[in-house]
């Protein structure tokens, strides 16, 4: 597992970067943002809960103490990271609040150096200046005509740093139990927050109009939320969470790719730049560094 933590981390980067195909799609049939949030939450822990049931009961006991990391990481990383991202495409634009998204790995790097005592090595420095330019490029910023507003650009980087915390509370949680427990009890945290803020009558109407309508639904969530979770939790077990963050800015580059042969999106020089740099931050930072005094090589 540990060799492949890396690959774990792009594999749920790269399902991430779909979202945006089976949104559009969704949201099409009639279903709210906050409703898609609750159905990636549900599917996700209901999934765990009927694996874990089945074939690992014991991850499902946890400590009275353990809640103490479980609902923030639900809250804030779940629930107040879709709020932040969805208001700021709303006052400002996609690619303006894709880009600030991906402010998430610089706050991760400092914490992760207070709490981990993590590096911040040039390796990292290098990657992380990479990637971020590469979001730049790929987002259509630059010439777009994009105006940035004071509460775009809030809620643009309010959605980076609670979208990076889910690595810290990550880190937190595998002190105290498996990759899935962390991650059944996150999402069943959000559900239950969740669940009365969304009209559930009219999420079950919609569901039940055709068999596409069903699922759709279970298909989404399983692809942008099960899945990459899973591996994404699993990743960091054996990764450093500024590295795992870095290398999950990867996920724009997807979104584009995916925006092009899908929707037809034009492909510009600055996007293939960009996609370029973001690749390159993944392959800068996995590089096999020289290590001298037994000391960390990142």
């Amino acid at each position: 597992m540990k060799k492949h933590s890396p690959l774990l981390i792009v594999i749920a980067a790269a399902l991430w970067g779909t979202m945006g195909l089976f949104t559009r799609k969704m949201t099409e049939l009639g279903f709210s943002t906050l409703q898609l949030v609750l159905m990636r939450a549900s599917v996700t822990a209901a999934a765990l809960l009927i694996y874990l049931l089945i074939f690992d009961r014991d991850k499902l006991k946890i400590k009275p103490s353990d809640v103490l990391i479980f609902i923030p990481a639900g809250l804030i990383s779940v629930v107040l990271f879709q709020h932040c991202y969805t208001n700021a495409i709303m006052a400002g634009s996609i690619s303006i609040a894709a880009t600030l998204l991906y402010t998430s790995p610089i706050f991760v790097t400092v914490i992760s150096a207070v709490m981990f005592k993590e590096r911040i090595t040039p390796v990292k420095i290098i990657a992380l200046i990479t990637a971020f330019v590469g979001c730049v490029l790929v987002s259509g910023i630059i010439g777009s005509g994009n105006t940035l507003t004071p509460t775009a650009l809030l809620l643009g980087i309010a959605s980076g740093f609670t979208y990076g915390l889910y690595s810290i509370f990550t880190k937190l949680g595998l002190r105290r139990c498996s990759p899935l427990t962390f991650t059944f009890y996150t999402f069943l945290t959000a559900t239950v927050v969740l669940i009365p803020l969304c009209d559930i009558g009219t999420m079950v109407s919609i569901a039940t109009a055709s068999v596409n309508n069903a699922v759709m639904p279970a298909v989404f969530s399983v692809v942008t939320s099960v899945i990459p979770y899973v591996c994404f939790t699993c990743g960091l077990k054996y990764t450093e969470a500024s590295k795992a963050n870095i290398t999950a800015t990867i996920e724009p580059a997807v979104a584009t790719i995916i925006g092009i042969f899908v929707f037809d999106e034009k492909l510009s020089i600055l996007s293939v730049t960009g996609i370029i740099f973001v690749l390159s931050s993944a392959v800068i930072l996995n590089l096999p560094q020289k290590s001298t005094n037994n000391t960390s090589k990142y």
